[in-house]
């Protein structure tokens, strides 16, 4: 599930914080009107409003905020992004607080027209590939109370208007306004519903959000770091979430596995943003959005950026039955990406005591100060691309899944570790590259073959399910051979 037409901020909570999958925090206090500069003759940057990036205001949140402290804390928080993106507003922009009941039932009434059973079946198939949901569970409804949960506020394009999520009296965030305010920016200049960003996987959304969620995150970092040094910035009552539990302890309510897959793009995207900023100012960040990142590889990485995804195909040859789910995603597949690896080896070890990786390093960023957790492994490094295919027969589930690595060494890396994965959910061994875990929410057959770069995993019901999803490329009297001495 994805909310459509929509650019949300999400609430990460590394740290008793943030809103949008951001950091920020509520610095500084506006208390007193103390300087009021004279406006200028004609609209320029760092002015909107009526009111300068540097003027002081008289805003206090305490009691909810009135009318006039709306029209101030919103005036001059436009024309701090205006100073920070050296970009001038063309149209004012709207402000409303949403309860978070009224959020809540926004997000169900959308999920209920776009979450066929087709979709919810396809979708399902992908989280359970990536041992986040089982088979029983309904990823759509865990997608779905996850954006109920955490997300602070959002805009929507084409109509400048933000909804920041308000709790009981009319109180906003500084940090979560001004990440908002700079999806208004974008959207009057480079158009957010431009067709250049919506990919149709959802690797490929991480990657165009790794851009405009990068943006935001940067503008959002750069005026944090002002707040009570060069900038007064009004103060919000803590009434954010709680810490989120990536390092351990109880599982939250919603799932964790798909937060930190959804936050990607907000913890690399700034970042990323900042190595373009970097090489070429706003006007190298701007030329990005004519073409965005393909992968969130190149968002972990930005050095990769012009790396895009390689070819990946697959040939039909699933028989007796298996059907692929019609043309959802891109003919029928979903590309996980990087980010879908590393989350599917991450929450092996924090939620099942599994430590395929070194989970605990999520808290360790290793891209600089913009960078917010750590998303690189061993077994996710040197993804080339991925693209996974649900397939049904009946009321029974399969898929395929191709990765492609940079180099055979990359390949036998996630090999072995997704094999570590099915030995951590008590799988046996029953044949050559054939594994089968008995019971519980995973309990189906494996099969993990490695031809030089690539690693293709068939998923089946039974062990006879996995050659009729697709028939092994292996000589068949060898393997008949092989099985009957297991048997």
């Amino acid at each position: 599930m994805r909310l459509v037409g929509v650019v949300v901020v999400l609430l990460v909570c590394a740290a008793p914080v943030v809103a949008m999958v951001a950091p920020g925090g509520n610095h500084g206090d506006s208390s007193a009107a103390e300087t009021h500069p004279p406006d200028p003759s004609s609209d320029v940057i760092g002015w909107e409003n009526g009111y300068w990036y540097n003027e002081s205001i008289d805003v206090n949140q305490r009691d909810g905020l009135s009318d006039a402290e709306l029209k101030a804390y919103v005036g001059r928080a436009m024309a701090r992004v205006e100073f920070i993106r050296d970009e001038e507003f063309t149209r004012s922009v709207d402000v409303e607080p949403l309860s978070r009941e009224e959020y809540r039932n926004l997000v169900r009434q959308q999920a209920a027209r776009s979450n066929t059973p087709p979709q919810r079946a396809w979708e399902n198939q992908v989280w359970e590939g990536l041992f986040v949901t089982g088979e029983r569970a309904d990823a759509a409804r865990q997608q779905t109370r996850l954006y109920q949960q955490r997300v602070a506020g959002f805009y929507v394009p084409g109509e400048d208007r933000i909804y920041v999520i308000s709790h009981g009296q009319r109180r906003i965030d500084n940090a979560t306004l001004v990440h908002e305010l700079t999806h208004a920016i974008q959207d009057q200049h480079v158009d957010l519903s431009s067709s250049e960003l919506e990919s149709k996987t959802m690797d490929g959304r991480r990657a165009d959000d790794g851009l405009t969620e990068g943006e935001a995150m940067y503008v959002e970092k750069r005026y944090t770091n002002r707040c009570g040094k060069s900038w007064q910035c009004v103060a919000k009552p803590d009434v954010g979430p709680k810490r989120t539990p990536y390092g351990g302890g109880p599982l939250p309510s919603y799932n964790l596995a798909m937060q930190v897959a959804l936050i990607q793009p907000y913890s690399d995207g700034p970042a990323y943003v900042a190595s373009r900023f970097d090489s070429g100012g706003w006007k190298a960040v701007t030329e990005e959005y004519r073409n965005p990142p393909e992968s969130s590889k190149a968002v972990i990485h930005p050095e990769t950026r012009t790396d895009g995804p390689e070819r990946l195909r697959l040939g039909e040859q699933a028989r007796n039955g298996w059907k692929l789910y019609g043309k959802r995603g891109v003919n029928g597949s979903q590309t996980v990406g990087e980010t879908g690896i590393y989350t599917m080896f991450w929450y092996q070890g924090r939620a099942e005591g599994n430590p395929i990786i070194r989970w605990r390093q999520f808290q360790n960023p290793d891209e600089g100060k913009f960078d917010l957790f750590n998303y690189s492994s061993t077994p996710s490094d040197g993804w080339a691309n991925d693209r996974l295919w649900p397939y049904h027969k009946g009321d029974k589930r399969g898929y395929v899944w191709r990765t492609k690595w940079e180099t055979p060494r990359d390949a036998t890396e996630f090999r072995r570790a997704y094999r570590d994965l099915l030995r951590g959910r008590n799988a046996t061994r029953v044949g050559p590259d054939t594994w089968r875990i008995e019971d519980g929410p995973f309990a189906d057959a494996f099969r993990i073959d490695r031809h030089g770069r690539t690693v293709t995993i068939v998923n089946g019901p039974t062990v006879g399910d996995l050659d009729d999803i697709r028939p092994n490329s292996k000589p068949s009297t060898n393997r008949k051979m092989r099985f009957s001495r297991i048997r």
